[in-house]
């Protein structure tokens, strides 16, 4: 047979589906499809929510939502897939009124439906996926890195119904209702969260909730991760390790030294930890942790990281010492940074001079990529108007990175710097300046 014939086979055979769906379609109007929804048959109920679906018919977002009232649980089920798959705000009643029913499946499907209601639409609506390792933790293979802009108002009877989830039977749920609370940057769920990591016993619901405090980012309640940097289970501590240190929560600094201090890897047994992989070693990531917290009792372990053979040691050093900020030690950063060969050893010296008063070093961090943009997402408001000139004078890649910190970081006086990129020839650099004016006007409403 030629390949041409063969060919020609397989286009008949594939494109009979797709004429069968065209000719059902002609049989089934959409307003037949909504009255079926009330069908005494509930195959047929079942079918006209599962197709109204499918076809995001919105006009059906009303018969759906009446039809989650169904005894039957099947029916509910593709009654919330449906609006699901819709996405309309009206269903977001309904959704919290499902958080409580019967059925563990559709409490689930209510609960991706409560985060899809403000994470599926586009144009920065949503911070996921960002590089910057203040959003991002580089130890997990599973991170979900889904965020609610700052600026987005989600419903507070969407989190106090995912925060009674909390104390749900079921793990799985439990788990669910974690993850959903971190994306939402539910802050006023925080004291249901603290309670739950109390109680908790389940790893999995435990990295969830510590993800979830670290996602809101409140370093007060960062406070009840700090045990948990001794939990036996190896996930569980890196990720509170992780989260201690971004959130700089002191009361965590003894207990990460004395790790620390011991100088043993995971792959032995020290204070209750399990022995895990040797690949990469807790000892690591906790000098990282204390680096990020800056507390002025490590000093002395950040000077000597700064003459250790590996960059990785000198790089964390460089930054402890930098947020320690003690003005005496910028001879001895100077120093190293003038030897330093390694060039994320080298910018974290830039970053740590410039927090010890050398300004001249800030144009450095705004070139230095993924990490530069990192450390430039610690200014202060007050120190945002010093990349101003940066925007006119760098490329438009470096443009787009420090819009991204104005937007976050910046007051309501950068505004109007940031809207005269709007209008600007490359069009990457016009949408980091619509996400920076959408985010500043959300912080500072007029």
């Amino acid at each position: 047979m030629s390949r041409a014939r063969l060919l020609q086979i397989i286009t008949v055979v594939l494109l009979v589906p797709q004429l069968a769906f065209v000719q059902q379609s002609k049989r089934v109007s959409v307003s037949g499809l909504i009255y079926d929804l009330k069908h005494p048959e509930p195959e047929r109920r079942k079918d006209a929510a599962l197709l109204l679906g499918q076809n995001k018919v919105r006009q059906a977002v009303p018969g759906l939502i009446e039809l989650t009232n169904d005894p039957d649980d099947s029916i509910r089920l593709e009654a919330v897939r449906a609006l699901v798959r819709i996405n309309d705000p009206a269903a977001l009643p309904t959704y919290v009124r499902l958080t409580k029913d019967p059925s563990r499946s559709i409490q689930e499907k209510t609960i991706e439906g409560m985060i899809n209601m403000y994470v599926a639409e586009e144009g920065g609506f949503i911070r996921g996926a960002q590089k910057f390792a203040d959003f991002i933790n580089p130890w997990s293979d599973d991170y979900n890195p889904l965020m609610v802009e700052p600026y987005v108002p989600v419903s507070p009877d969407a989190v106090t119904a995912l925060a009674a989830l909390l104390s749900a039977e079921d793990d799985g749920l439990r788990e669910h209702a974690a993850v959903g609370l971190g994306i939402l940057r539910a802050s006023a769920a925080l004291p249901a969260i603290q309670e739950a990591l109390a109680r908790e016993n389940v790893d999995n619901v435990k990295v969830e909730l510590i993800r979830a405090i670290y996602k809101i980012g409140d370093r007060e309640a960062g406070n009840a991760v700090a045990p948990l940097v001794r939990d036996p289970e190896k996930f569980v501590h890196d990720e509170a390790v992780f989260t201690v240190g971004r959130l700089r929560v002191k009361k965590a600094v003894p207990d990460m030294k004395e790790l620390y201090e011991s100088g043993i890897q995971e792959s032995k047994k020290i204070l209750g930890v399990v022995p895990i992989t040797g690949k990469d070693d807790l000892q690591k990531k906790l000098f990282e942790g204390l680096a990020y917290v800056g507390d002025p009792s490590c000093k002395d372990l950040f000077l000597a990281g700064l003459q250790d053979e590996r960059f990785f040691y000198r790089r964390y050093g460089a930054e402890g010492i930098g947020r320690i900020g003690d003005k005496g030690d910028v001879s001895t950063m100077a120093t190293a940074y003038l030897r330093e060969k390694d060039e994320e050893a080298k910018l974290a010296l830039s970053f740590a001079l410039y927090r010890l008063g050398r300004d001249e070093h800030l144009l450095e961090l705004a070139q230095g990529g993924d990490q530069g943009s990192s450390y430039l997402l610690e200014l202060e408001s007050s120190e945002v108007p010093k990349l101003f000139s940066y925007l006119r004078s760098e490329k438009d890649s470096v443009k787009i990175r420090i819009l991204n910190v104005i937007g976050l970081r910046g007051d309501k006086t950068a505004l109007s710097v940031v809207e005269e990129f709007m209008g600007y020839k490359n069009a990457d650099v016009v949408s980091a300046a619509n996400l920076a004016v959408r985010r500043l006007r959300g912080r500072f409403p007029s």
